[in-house]
C-alpha cells in the first residue's frame, strides 16, 4: 500500500511544476462498480472535480488530481453500494490546443472508497489501481471548454470500475 501511495504522489508531483498554464473543471460522473465477489454491477454517479497543469509550452503533456464525491446508491444482489469519494492522480497527452475538438489520453491510478449496506450494517470497500483513459474536449469560448470521457478506473484482482463523465472546464 505504502508504494501505491509513494506512486500516486509522484504523479501528482507535475501540478506543482512551473507550467505552460492550467486548467480545471467539474464533471457529472456515471460510474459501474462490477466487484469480483458478485455477479452484478452497481451504476452509481459522482461528481468530480479536476485541477491540471500543462507541463509543455503547446499544452500536449500534462498532469491532474481529480476528487469526487458519490451521490446515490444502487444494488447488487441485495445489497446498496455506493460511492463515498474517490480520487487520483494522472498523466495526460492530447492533441494541440489549436484544433476546437482536442482528443486526449490518460494513464494513472485511482482509489475509489465504497460503502455497502446490507439490512442495518454496512461495510467499507476500497479499490485501487491503474487507470487508462480516452476523451475529448470541445471548445465552447476562448477559455471554456465541454469534455466527454471514459475512464477504466479500477481493473485489478477481478474488481473493475468504469466511468463515463460529461463536463465542462477552463483553462487559465
Amino acid at each position: 500500500m505504502k508504494n501505491l501511495l509513494t506512486g500516486l504522489l509522484l504523479l501528482c508531483l507535475p501540478l506543482v511544476a512551473p507550467a505552460a498554464g492550467g486548467f480545471a473543471g467539474v464533471d457529472y460522473v456515471f460510474s459501474t462498480i462490477e466487484p469480483d465477489k458478485t455477479s452484478g454491477s452497481a451504476d452509481v454517479d459522482a461528481l468530480q472535480f479536476r485541477f491540471g497543469t500543462w507541463l509543455n509550452a503547446e499544452r500536449t503533456f500534462g498532469g491532474e488530481f481529480r476528487a469526487a464525491l458519490g451521490l446515490n446508491d444502487d444494488d447488487i444482489n441485495g445489497v446498496d453500494v455506493e460511492i463515498d469519494r474517490h480520487y487520483g492522480g494522472y498523466l495526460r497527452g492530447q492533441f494541440p490546443g489549436n484544433v476546437p475538438i482536442r482528443p486526449y489520453g490518460l494513464i494513472g491510478v485511482t482509489r475509489v472508497e465504497t460503502t455497502e449496506k446490507l439490512g442495518a450494517g454496512s461495510d467499507s470497500e476500497d479499490y485501487f489501481g491503474l487507470s487508462l483513459g480516452l476523451g475529448a474536449e470541445m471548445d465552447m469560448q476562448k477559455n471554456v471548454f465541454l469534455t466527454l470521457e471514459y475512464l477504466r478506473a479500477i481493473d485489478s484482482g477481478g474488481d473493475e470500475i468504469s466511468n463515463l463523465s460529461l463536463g465542462i472546464g477552463g483553462r487559465f
